[in-house]
């Protein structure tokens, strides 16, 4: 996540957002809310720290993915309900490359993963939201349930500390339960270039995930040390890493420990 990739010759629209023009659209996010407030009555969330969350000034939300990833959109809709603000999701870049599936992650307010992207809207005062393990996360295999891969991703720390932004992290309980995983499709990582696209091979109630329900806990704001100026002082990053890392294991454990049911929580 936050790379800096090259889009295929094919596909010439730029990757880029701008809050000035900005392409989420309201509307269609009021219109999608009923549609996710009913699904969400099948896992029934439990929001904890959701008053963590600002109504006003920049914040660069941290999460956990659960299987395959769908359920952002619970936490996503939560904010939005708590605060009227609509997190800006990063996404990883395949999803910006067809025309169709472009317009419609953006008008719901998310972006191709640069780090330019990101820090724009956080320097323009928005909420921005970003899973570090992107696809490693969202593509796990049975080994990898509530296992943060973030051991890669340190372009997150540096976009908080160049911004100046606060840190959010919001760790899901249930989400890595939705189905039991069979295996992984290897030829896709070979086609995508990478073994974070191996796709899993998954079971719940058919194709429909499993009825868990799910918790989220909200951290309190965390800043970073060092500015700007100190994105190239690696053991500084680092150091930053393995707070923010740290934490949200520890959010995590602490959350596990407090479930007494997978499907009552």
């Amino acid at each position: 996540m936050f790379q800096n990739y090259k889009l295929p010759k094919f596909f010439q629209t730029s990757p880029d957002v701008y809050p000035e023009n900005d392409p989420l659209d309201l509307d269609a996010v009021k219109a999608l809310h009923p549609v996710i407030k009913l699904i969400s009555r099948y896992f029934r969330p439990t929001y904890i720290g959701l008053e963590h969350i600002p109504k006003q000034g920049p914040a660069l939300l941290v999460g956990n993915h659960g299987i395959i990833g769908f359920d952002a959109a619970f936490i996503f809709m939560a904010i939005f309900e708590a605060t009227g603000r609509m997190p800006r999701g990063i996404g990883d870049y395949h999803l910006f490359l067809d025309p169709i599936s472009r317009k419609f992650w953006t008008s719901l307010g998310a972006f191709s993963g640069t780090r330019e992207n990101a820090e724009r809207f956080l320097k323009a005062g928005h909420l921005v939201n970003v899973y570090p393990g992107g696809a490693r996360d969202a593509w796990k295999g049975s080994e990898g349930r509530y296992q943060l891969h973030w051991d890669k991703s340190f372009g997150f720390i540096e976009v908080a500390m160049k911004t100046g932004a606060p840190i959010i992290l919001h760790m899901g309980i249930g989400i890595d339960d939705t189905y039991q995983i069979l295996g992984k499709i290897r030829v896709l990582g070979k086609i995508f270039g990478h073994p974070k696209y191996e796709l899993p091979v998954l079971l719940g109630m058919g194709f429909l995930p499993l009825p868990v329900k799910f918790t989220y806990y909200i951290s309190k704001m965390l800043y970073l040390d060092g500015g700007p100026d100190d994105i190239h002082d690696r053991n500084l990053v680092q150091k930053n890493h393995r707070k923010v890392w740290n934490l949200a294991k520890k959010m995590i454990r602490e959350g596990l420990k407090k479930r007494h049911s997978l499907w009552f929580g």
